[in-house]
């Protein structure tokens, strides 16, 4: 009875002994997920807010203007949660001071030769710095006509416009220059802030440990990466274009002066030119006969109806004794 009951109080403190080992390793794998990061609620929780915030900030394309971009000062408060300091000032934006400017000009030029004006205006082009984007050469009426257009940097554009005007004689001159300075900074602005946000996401990748997470966390990066690459793809062309300017210039012979008059009677033009109006008269009467015997049948009724009633007064009148 002794040796049951002393069987009984082992297994007891056995259990306990379990217990409490059970209990222990539970919190100490409770305080290591605590150290390693947020739990996968509390993940997917920060990807879903972040994502609703990027789509209330993000611009109906990379090709319209990017007023919707958050503020610089948000792309810096993502990346002190990471980096501990905030992004350093760029230079690129601190250049933003100078304006941005897509400027081109399109010119109507008579010149001499066509074909020496052509050569020069490429010639003067490369010696800026500039070349030939596309050109065109074709012959109407025997006279030589050009299309040629440039790209020249901008620093050059004045003077390679004025070297163009002295080759000849400017009959139409159109110009135009677009400042795009608003959207270059928006869009470098919204650029910031995605590229802030994609190490975001990179750090939340990191901790993910559930396939779930990993899959959700990737495909929000896969997101703002592409929206990296068409705003970059935006500043790319505005640099672009205003970094070179565009000379369009159409090339035309000028006019031949005009022929000095006969110095004294020329008996033959005479004759010439009364032989032609001769065949002229002759050609209005022909038109003239021709319309007379096209419409003359919309006298015959009439005329029919005149001679009949013509021969029944006759008939009917009483004829002398």
């Amino acid at each position: 009875m002794k040796n049951r009951s002393r069987l009984i109080l082992i297994g007891l403190a056995a259990l306990v002994v379990a217990a409490g080992a059970f209990a222990a390793g539970a919190a100490s794998r409770s305080g290591h997920d605590d150290a390693a990061g947020p739990g996968t609620s509390d993940l997917l929780e920060v990807v879903r807010v972040d994502a609703g915030q990027a789509e209330a900030y993000a611009p109906g394309s990379a090709g319209e203007d990017a007023r919707g971009a958050p503020p610089v000062g948000d792309a810096s408060a993502v990346s002190g949660e990471h980096g501990g300091g905030g992004l350093a000032p760029d230079p690129q934006l601190q250049g933003l001071l100078d304006r941005k400017i897509v400027q081109s000009t399109s010119v109507d030029l008579g010149v001499e030769e066509v074909g020496r004006s052509f050569q020069e205006i490429i010639r003067v082009a490369e010696t800026n710095g500039g070349f030939v984007a596309s050109s065109a050469f074709s012959n109407v009426d025997d006279e030589q006509i050009a299309d040629l257009t440039v790209r020249v940097p901008a620093g050059s554009y004045q003077d390679v416009l004025a070297a163009v005007r002295a080759m000849g004689e400017v009959s139409k001159e159109s110009s135009d220059a677009n400042d795009v300075t608003e959207e270059y900074t928006d869009l470098a602005a919204r650029l910031r802030t995605l590229e802030a946000s994609e190490q975001r996401y990179l750090a939340l990748l990191a901790q993910a440990r559930t396939i779930e997470e990993i899959l959700v966390v990737q495909d929000r990066l896969d997101g703002v990466r592409g929206q990296i690459e068409q705003v970059q793809g935006r500043v790319n062309l505005l640099d672009h274009l205003t970094d070179l300017a565009t000379i369009t210039v159409h090339l035309r012979p000028l006019d031949a002066p005009p022929a000095a008059p006969p110095s004294g009677p020329q008996p033959l033009d005479a004759a010439a030119s009364a032989w032609e109006h001769s065949l002229e008269a002759l050609r209005g009467l022909a038109a003239g006969a021709l319309v007379v015997a096209v419409f003359s049948w919309w006298l015959v009724p009439p005329a029919g109806a005149l001679w009949l009633g013509a021969r029944w007064w006759l008939a009917r009148r009483p004829r002398p004794a």
